[in-house]
């Protein structure tokens, strides 16, 4: 399993929780199942039990399974510190774990919980950030470095390997890329079945099935590489 900008966040309190799948800074409630709370008779039941979190957060960790076991995302979890370290601790999906935010978000708007979970995320595809910055200066010296969307596209596709990919946050192409005879097209027009309607988030999800990584950095950084650049992290 690798990571991806698609994602799972599991919002924690006492006796209710939420799930959403996470897509970029997008968040979408899931509210069918066991989500997004849980039935006012197991709180009931849970109350005259001893260590009720812990049992609570057991049930919760059950429901996540059902999803987590058809689609194997990453997880970004939310709550108070507290309920963060029991859920832990009795959770069963540990290694897919890749954050924390601390806080009570029971009343934050979906729209804003994408805007706090995004860094989190991001942070975490980005794996050592300075290290990668300073290997893109070195393959821009060595002439080593393919930029902009039709290059990048094609050697992420054709290249095997380690590799790196630096892209501006908040740089998006709609449609999608298909392979002629001689190079890569962006047709805009998209087709509703197809996962990605946005190009850059379709090389980020190459990249990253390759097991490299990718580097968010801010709008214009990237002005003179054509927005995007992926180099060999090696």
């Amino acid at each position: 399993m690798h990571l991806s900008i698609h994602y799972y966040v599991l919002s924690l309190s006492d006796d209710s929780c939420k799930l959403f799948e996470g897509f970029r800074d997008a968040l979408i409630m899931i509210e069918n199942g066991d989500f997004p709370s849980v039935p006012i008779h197991v709180r009931q039941e849970l109350s005259q039990m001893k260590n009720p979190l812990n049992r609570f957060y057991h049930q919760v960790d059950q429901a996540f399974a059902k999803y987590y076991n058809q689609d194997s995302l990453k997880l970004v979890l939310m709550g108070e510190k507290e309920n963060l370290s029991i859920f832990k601790k009795v959770s069963a999906f540990g290694s897919a774990i890749i954050g924390t935010v601390d806080g009570n978000f029971n009343t934050t708007p979906i729209s804003d919980l994408g805007r706090i979970v995004w860094p989190v995320v991001r942070n975490a595809l980005s794996g050592d950030r300075e290290a990668a910055l300073r290997e893109l200066d070195n393959a821009v010296n060595s002439g080593k470095i393919a930029m902009g969307l039709d290059e990048v596209w094609y050697y992420a596709n054709s290249q095997p390997g380690c590799r790196t990919l630096i892209v501006e946050d908040d740089y998006h192409v709609k449609g999608r890329l298909i392979k002629t005879d001689e190079a890569f097209m962006i047709l805009e027009d998209v087709d509703v079945t197809h996962v990605f309607d946005d190009v850059v988030d379709a090389i980020i999800e190459k990249v990253l099935e390759m097991d490299g990584h990718v580097i968010f950095v801010n709008d214009g950084f990237l002005k003179n590489f054509q927005h995007i650049a992926l180099f060999n992290c090696e």
